[in-house]
């Protein structure tokens, strides 16, 4: 994974999607698709904020309030055009419109050049087989085992002058239990350490 040069504004988007659950809930112990969503951002901003190193990132609540001041732009960037992140790279040599204008616009607000559009939450349930790094929570009233849940993020990092992608993967949070708020938190932790060391 390559890393910002130090110093540089990086322009941390709001999360973009999610999928439910398999018993139909929402990660994060959110009722719907938004809350879930809105949740994990709000866990992405409190782990960059604990880090030094992340100073310069522009995070998604000031994201938003800088785009509420300019109305007339037509970007909601909560809701941006991100369907073509969820193919790999090397199916893709440049970003397609609107999502090349959406991001160079939101970059332009910073005069920065870097982007990270985290594209995709998901939590799934560790299998017993050994995929996706198999493990067990333990519930604290007994001895009762069931399946951990683990939480992953699909996130892209973005030169958006050269209009390049510059990686595309998965952060993934620690396993625990289904109804545990430390899921999105582990994995917030993860994408601000790595992102930002």
């Amino acid at each position: 994974m390559p890393h910002f040069p130090n110093g540089t504004t990086v322009v941390l988007v709001p999360v973009q999607s999610t999928l439910p659950l398999e018993d139909g809930s929402w990660p994060g112990l959110s009722r719907t698709e938004e809350d879930a969503l809105r949740t994990m951002d709000a866990e992405l901003e409190f782990a960059f904020g604990e880090r030094r190193s992340a100073e310069d990132w522009v995070l998604p609540s000031e994201l938003s309030r800088v785009v509420e001041r300019n109305p007339t732009l037509d970007i909601k960037p909560e809701r941006m055009a991100y369907s073509p992140l969820l193919v790999p790279i090397e199916d893709r040599k440049y970003i397609p419109e609107p999502l090349h204008t959406q991001l160079r616009t939101l970059a332009a607000f910073f005069d920065t050049r870097y982007v990270v559009v985290p594209v995709r939450l998901t939590v799934e349930t560790e299998s017993t087989d050994g995929a996706r790094s198999g493990s067990a929570v333990a519930y604290s009233g007994g001895d009762a085992v069931a399946p951990a849940q683990r939480a992953y993020l699909l996130t892209a990092m973005i030169d958006i002058r050269r209009s390049d992608v510059l990686w595309l993967g998965e952060f993934v949070g620690e396993p625990g239990a289904a109804d545990s708020g430390a899921l999105l938190a582990t994995l917030a932790s993860q994408v601000a350490a790595q992102l930002a060391p």
